[in-house]
This record gives C-alpha cells, structure tokens and sequence, in this order.
C-alpha cells in the first residue's frame, strides 16, 4: 500500500473517531441537559428561592429585609427547641418501631410459614391506603365513646374509664405514633424481606452442621446481609418522619396544648394562621439545614451505599 493511500486510510479512520466522538458527545448532552434544567427547576430554584424569603419580614407584602433576624428569633425562643425535641421522638420513634416490626415480620414470613404469601400481600394495604381513611379508622378504634380499644379495656379492668387518646396530653404522641407505624410499617418490610430472600441458603445449612444456634446465624448471617438495607431505611424514612405533616395534623392538629406539634405543624401555622411567611420558610430552612448535616453526618459515619452495592 503506497503512503498516500495509507495517509488517506488514516484521515478517514481519525474522521471517523471524530464524528463517533461528537456523536456520543451530542447523546451525553441530550440525555444530561433535561436532566439539569429539570433539576434546577423542581429542586434549586425553590430552595433559593425559599431560603431568599427567609431573610424578609413579609415577603409577600410590604417585604423588609431583617438578614438572619428570623433564625435569630426563632433559635431564641423556647418554643422552637420544644418543637424540634416533639420532631425528634415522633421520627426516631416511628422509624425505630417501623423497623422492628417490619424486620420481624420479614423474618417469619421468610421461613415459608403456611400463610406466608397471604400475609405478605396483606401488609401493603395499610402503605396504599389514604392518609385520611387511615386517620379516620384510628380514630374510630381510640374514640372514648364508641372506639373497640376503649371497650375492650374497660371490660378487661386494665382501665376504669375510656382514655381520649388523642386529646389527652399523656397518650396523644403514642397515638399518632402508633398509626403512623400501622401505615408504615410494610415499607422496611418489603425491603428487608427482599433482602432476606437474597441471601444463599448454603450459607444457613453449613451454619447448621458446624452446629450454629439460630441467634449466631442471625448475627453472623442474617444481620451483616440486612444491615446496609437497615441503614437506607433508618435515613430515609427518618428524614420522611421528621418532615411528616399529614397524620400528625388529620388526628390533632398539633394539640393537645402543641404536645404534637412538630416543626412541620408549626411551619404551617406560622405561613397560614399567622400570615407571617419570613418566619416560616425560616424555620422551613433551619429544617432543611438540620436534615443536610443529619445527612452528611450518617452517610460519613456508616457509608451505608457501600453495604448495598
């Protein structure tokens, strides 16, 4: 082959690369542009936007800039470190009940109990229906005059007369905390249950002959494979409890006496009840800061990617 016909050979391959090049260039662009804009868009410019109000008076009339004046106000105030610490127990609790519950469940229906797939296709009712249907149903059962729980332990002599849950000032938190575990319960089910049954059963059976107890096999088995999962469920529904608005607000608007008011509830409060929406995308914000380092914090500390992949 005589070198002209090589030079040209070479030309055309280095042109070939080149479009190949712009081409996949071009498809990068394309599926990753959308992609952005839709980002900015739903996420960046609201939250910019939110934190931007925060630093005004009324932002919606007659706005005054008071810079970091309503964080100020707020972290001074009393109220808002009651409101935080109502935040805090409601989520660890609702997450940690969630949790247990779920992965004991997914733990016996593991087994291939008789009943097993029925149970299993009955814990995903609770997760699909209506927040309000929930609501009303829990508060039928708690109801002091007509509510089953109520006559149940009346009759049984653990009470001497029906307990309001969800106005008494004592009983108010468990109660929104124990319908909020009925309803979300099924989501760390479900993933923990798919995880079980992702581990080798081998492993369970040499387990068995080197003569391991069924607590070794769960701590030397069972956890190490589930704690990635139980990692991805204590942040994210963590983070999904301590923002939670719909049930706390349907069962007690926040009462009795702001003994449920989360900061949520009071976020909504201080924007519709008080007209003042500085001061609740303030507390609105301090939440969203609250969540980032929580976030940062935990995924330095376990990496709980790394126990998934």
């Amino acid at each position: 082959m005589s070198t002209a016909l090589k030079s040209r050979v070479a030309a055309a391959q280095r042109a070939l690369r080149e479009h190949e090049l712009d081409g996949t260039t071009l498809l990068l662009a394309a599926c990753f542009v959308p992609m952005l804009v839709f980002f900015l868009v739903v996420w960046v410019i609201p939250i910019v936007y939110a934190l931007g109000m925060s630093l005004f008076t009324s932002p919606v009339r007659n706005p005054e800039f008071v810079g970091l004046g309503n964080y100020i106000s707020l972290l001074g105030s009393g109220e808002f470190w009651g409101f935080l610490w109502n935040s805090i127990v409601y989520a660890v609790s609702t997450t940690a009940l969630s949790l247990v519950i779920g992965l004991g469940l997914a733990l016996v229906i593991n087994q291939r109990i008789r009943g097993g797939d029925a149970l299993r296709t009955l814990m995903i009712f609770p997760y699909l229906l209506p927040t309000l249907v929930v609501i009303f149903m829990w508060k039928f059962i708690l109801d002091p005059n007509i509510g089953i729980l109520n006559q149940f332990l009346v009759e049984a002599g653990l009470i001497d007369k029906p307990i309001a849950f969800f106005s008494t000032l004592e009983f108010a938190m468990p109660a929104v905390v124990i319908t909020s575990v009925w309803k979300f319960a099924s989501f760390a089910f479900f993933i923990l249950l798919a995880r079980l049954q992702a581990i080798d059963p081998d492993l369970y059976e040499r387990a068995r002959v080197e003569g391991a107890t069924t607590w070794q096999a769960f701590r030397d088995i069972t956890f190490p494979h589930l704690r990635g999962a139980i990692l991805i469920i204590l942040l994210v529904r963590g983070i999904w409890m301590f923002n939670k608005f719909d049930i706390i607000y349907l069962s007690t608007h926040g009462g009795p006496l702001k003994q449920t008011t989360t900061l949520p509830i009071r976020v909504y409060q201080i924007a519709f009840s008080e007209v003042n929406f500085g001061m609740a995308t303030a507390l609105a914000g301090i939440m969203f800061f609250l969540l980032a380092v929580v976030a940062v914090v935990y995924f330095r500390a376990f990496a709980p990617e790394k126990e998934v992949a």
